[in-house]
């Protein structure tokens, strides 16, 4: 298990490094994408097998703050890999696999808690919707950050060198909303898998979760109508993005930074 720990670690960090460095030279290539895409996929291969030991290790799921925080961290690589096959002007790896070796670093530095596995394994499914979504709207509020300082730069009519080598604006607005749907529909399908298979949503441990990942629901629901009636974009999607992103950190992470290691529950 460390060691799958430790390879993963490494190559995401080689990847990090091959992508940063491709990405400030002044001409952009295709030569490092094969050997990338290679090292990606073993990174996640090796990353793939340290969550699978420790899920075993624990006899199942393992619901703890660290094991959720690798497996979201997967799932971001993933997605990562994905987008990065067609967009050669700028790799989200970039952004993405350095995130990603900070978690394998807190996993294998920090104490992990035991908690309480899966009441029933069709909340496996509940589970994975959740943390896709969680990982969808991650890379969309780091699309939105991205977004921000791009139109900050154009009405200051003083665009940077590295912000020219990103993809048209329009072009990362319309990543930005395939991004936030992808999220919205699997975060549907996360909400409505607990409350089938949750025998009470609102039990005293989950009821701020539950409460707060509805707030989310709700604020990426708005932006979606906003963005389909009014044509939202621009500083008012940046803005609703990160509000509903916050919820969801509140709701995911927050509550279980609060119960495992402040409360010690």
């Amino acid at each position: 298990m460390a060691l799958a720990n430790a390879l993963a670690l490494l190559l995401y960090l080689t990847c990090s490094a091959i992508l940063i460095r491709h990405f400030f030279q002044r001409e952009l290539s295709d030569t490092i994408v094969l050997p990338v895409s290679i090292m990606t996929i073993l990174a996640l291969i090796f990353h793939g097998a340290d969550i699978f030991f420790t899920m075993k290790s624990a006899g199942g799921w393992d619901l703890s703050l660290l094991s959720m925080m690798t497996l979201v961290a997967w799932i971001m690589a993933f997605f990562a890999y994905a987008i990065g096959l067609r967009s050669k002007q700028a790799h989200p790896g970039m952004l993405i696999y350095p995130l990603v070796a900070l978690t394998l670093i807190l996993k294998a530095s920090l104490p992990a808690n035991q908690v309480q596995g899966l009441s029933t394994p069709a909340l496996e499914w509940h589970v994975l919707l959740s943390l896709s979504a969680y990982s969808l709207f991650t890379l969309a509020a780091l699309q939105a950050g991205v977004l921000a300082i791009q139109e900050q730069q154009l009405h200051q009519r003083h665009v940077a060198g590295i912000m020219r080598k990103l993809p048209p604006l329009q072009s990362m607005e319309l990543s930005l909303f395939q991004l936030i749907i992808g999220g919205f529909i699997l975060l549907t399908g996360g909400l409505i898998t607990g409350f089938v298979f949750l025998n009470d949503i609102f039990i005293q441990h989950l009821a701020h979760k539950t409460i707060l990942s509805l707030i989310a629901w709700c604020v990426f629901a708005t932006l979606l109508w906003g963005r389909w009636r009014h044509g939202w974009r621009g500083q008012t999607a940046i803005k609703w993005t990160l509000v509903g992103f916050l919820f969801l950190v509140l709701a995911y992470f927050g509550s279980k930074l609060v119960l495992e290691y402040i409360l010690v529950r």
